[in-house]
Formats: C-alpha cells, structure tokens, sequence
C-alpha cells in the first residue's frame, strides 16, 4: 500500500513539472506563413515571396460570413540567399516570429524551376516545420506575380490550390504533386519528377492552343497563358512541368498530361470529344474513365528497351448532333475505333516528346527493376540512356458502355417528313 501512494505521488508530481506552456505564443506575436513562392533574384539570390496570414482579420469576416482574401493576409517578398536567411529577414520585416507549419503550397517560378532546385529543396526535407504534404508546383512565369494576381472570390489562397487540387480528377488536365512525392522521384533513379504547371492567363480571349489537334480529335490543347478566356481570377492551372532530375526540362499541354495521367492511373474520368466517324462535321462528346490501370511491360534485350503499353478505357457518350444510331452495336465499333485512335496518337506523342527530354515521367524504370537483384546492379543498367532509345508499343482499346439517358438516336425531323 505503501509502495503505490509513494508511486502515485510521484507520478502526480511528474505531470505537475511536465504541464504548462512556456513556450506558446499569442496569435498577434505569430506569422503563420501559407504559401511560400521562389524565384532566382540578383545574384543568383532567391526571391521568396510570403503570403501570411492576418489571424484577427480573418476572424472578423468569417464572422460577418465572408472571407476576403486581399485583407485577411499580406505578401512578403525578401530576397535571400537560402530559406533559412529569408525566415531570419521575414522575423525582422514582419516583427512577429514566423511560423511555417502551415505553409500548403510551393510556388516555383520557370526560371529557377529551369535552374534547378536542388539546393531549395535542401531545408525542405530536414526542417520539422515544413510538412512532406506540401504541394509543388511551377508557374509559367515568376512565382511573386502569381501569388500577387491570384484573387480567388472570398476564400483564401490556400483554400483556392486545395480546390483545384481536389477537383484534378474531373478531366486530368493537372496533377497533384507533393513534396515527399517529387523528393521521391529524385531519389528513386527509375522515373522523373513532375508537378502541376500554374500561370497567369491574359483574360483577353485570344489564346492560341499549344499544338496541332490530333486527326479525329476536336479537343484542343493549352498551357496556362494560352487558354482563351475572359474575366474572372487570371490564375490557371493546366498541364504539367516535367523535370530531368532536379532541372525543369518541358513542359506538357493539357492532352498530353492527361495521357500521363491515364498512364500513371490517376485518371478518373473526364469528357474528349472527337469527330463523327460517320458525319465528320459534326462532334461526339464521350466522358471516359479508366477500365483498369494500364497494363505496362519494359522488355530489354542487347541494351534495346522495348515498352509494350496496353490501356483500357470505358466511356459514355453523352452527345450525337448527327443523329446517327451510335446505340447499335454495328456503329458503336466505329466510335470505339475513332476514340482509341485518337487516344493512341496522343499518347505516342506525349511519350515521344518526354523521351527527347530523357524525363522518365511514367515511371517505367519502375517496371524493370524487378529484373535486377540489387539496385547496384539496376544502376550500372543506366536507364536514363536507355529510356531515350525506346521503342514504344502502344495499344488502346474502348469499350462504350453507356449511352447516356437516350436508348436510340433519331434525326431531328425536317420539312416535309
């Protein structure tokens, strides 16, 4: 009995001396950095630009049922030579003590994206208070103007990225890329890296698509400042940055990142619209998804890599203006064809393109490893040379499972029928 009041008393006595909170700060003492942007300053110094939050701000229009971002926080741009010296000066400009727990996003603008990011991404992975669920993305042009022009409608920034990056999944025009993601593939030695591709948009309707349209395919590609729009937040994201180790190397319009997602399978659904195979003046819009994750197998033989590439997608079409019965099976084969078709050459050209880069971003090393016992041995294979001589066998099938909420196609009546 003796033993256990002693035993309790010390115990007491031990949560006692591990109470209190000596080393929390008032909100108005802290500066709760949210996005931190990057680009190459003079002298080969970064330009970190701060979006921090204003806590009472915030408060008081969340209150009133409104949260407007322009006054619930400030920017910060300081120019440093490491991240480390720009949270120093941040302390000395803001006179609060930063905090970068809840930074939510990496804003990195072309040129140091081009640089490369090796010694940015140094602190990153060893400070506690950056977060390895931080998202990384590259913006067509310079990190500070994005951050500055980005005016979402009553939500804060961050807010706006973890929208956009929830909705990825609606067409596959963008793909979500983390911190411990991207560091991954640096350090894997079989893929590359890639992060969502970000920009300011002219909003003067007169953008320009990227490239050719694909024969049989209507859909039409951009990258951030080309998409041809009009009013609304000027910031855009659409299309990927593809890097070669830590170096940005291109960059993929929107069909192509598609195809990386399909590849990658991350591709959910989204719509493709395509020519009539019948009527070719007019157009078919079909919503596809993935069937099942594709199916990828690397054969290597006298140092000649071989990449076979089977995917399967199944679709809906939800518009026939011609008015042909695609609903019968003797015309839907026609459909599928001029969908597989179209889906094939792209993807080609994504991979083509990617290959004159050396920038792996499928991943397809990861399938040859297994054919190693270590990953000495994997390395001595030299799969970067290898990749850039490939040869590509891409096989795409459709399946039109649905027709949307018509059993038959009809022709609109004319005058005298």
């Amino acid at each position: 009995m003796r033993v256990r009041v002693i035993t309790m008393l010390f115990l007491l006595a031990v949560l006692l001396l591990t109470t209190g909170c000596n080393g929390s700060r008032e909100l108005d003492e802290v500066a709760y950095v949210l996005t931190i942007g990057a680009d190459i300053g003079e002298g080969g110094q970064l330009d970190l630009t701060y979006e921090i939050a204003i806590p009472r701000a915030m408060a008081g229009s969340e209150a009133a049922g409104k949260t407007d971002a322009k006054k619930s926080t400030r920017i910060v741009t300081i120019t440093a030579p490491t991240l480390a010296e720009g949270r120093n000066l941040l302390n000395s400009v803001t006179g609060r003590a930063p905090n970068l727990s809840h930074v939510s996003t990496f804003v990195i603008g072309e040129k140091l994206a081009r640089k490369g990011l090796k010694d940015f991404l140094g602190p990153t992975m060893r400070f506690r208070e950056f977060r390895g669920s931080i998202d990384m993305v590259v913006v067509n042009g310079q990190a500070k103007d994005f951050i500055k022009q980005n005016s979402p409608e009553e939500v804060l920034a961050p807010r706006w990225f973890e929208a956009m990056f929830s909705s990825a999944d609606e067409t596959g025009y963008y793909l979500k890329t983390t911190l411990h993601e991207f560091y991954a593939r640096l350090k894997n030695g079989s893929g590359s890296p890639y992060t969502s591709l970000m920009g300011i948009n002219p909003l003067k309707g007169e953008g320009q698509p990227s490239g050719p349209a694909i024969p049989g395919e209507k859909t039409r590609e951009y990258l951030p400042k080309d998409v041809p729009r009009e009013e609304g937040n000027p910031a855009t994201v659409i299309g990927a940055a593809v890097f070669k180790e830590d170096k940005m190397v291109g960059m993929l319009p929107s069909e192509e990142t598609r195809m990386l997602a399909i590849l990658l399978g991350n591709y959910p659904r989204g719509f493709m619209v395509v020519d009539d195979p019948l009527a070719p003046k007019h157009s078919i819009n079909v919503n596809l998804r993935l069937g099942r994750k594709a199916k990828i197998n690397v054969d290597i033989l006298d140092g000649q890599a071989v990449i076979n590439v089977d995917v399967f997608l199944e679709g809906e079409f939800t518009s026939n203006p011609s008015g042909i019965n695609y609903e019968s099976k003797e015309y839907t084969s026609l459909l599928e064809q001029q969908i597989s078709q179209t889906v094939r050459q792209r993807m080609l050209q994504m991979l083509q393109r990617t290959q004159t880069w050396g920038a792996d971003v499928v991943d397809f090393g990861y399938y040859v490893r297994p054919q190693f016992a270590t990953d000495q041995e994997f390395k001595k294979l030299n799969w970067d040379a290898i990749f850039r001589k490939a040869e590509f066998n891409v096989f795409v099938t459709t399946e039109i499972r649905r027709a949307g909420l018509q059993r038959k196609t009809s022709p609109i009546r004319t005058e005298g029928e």
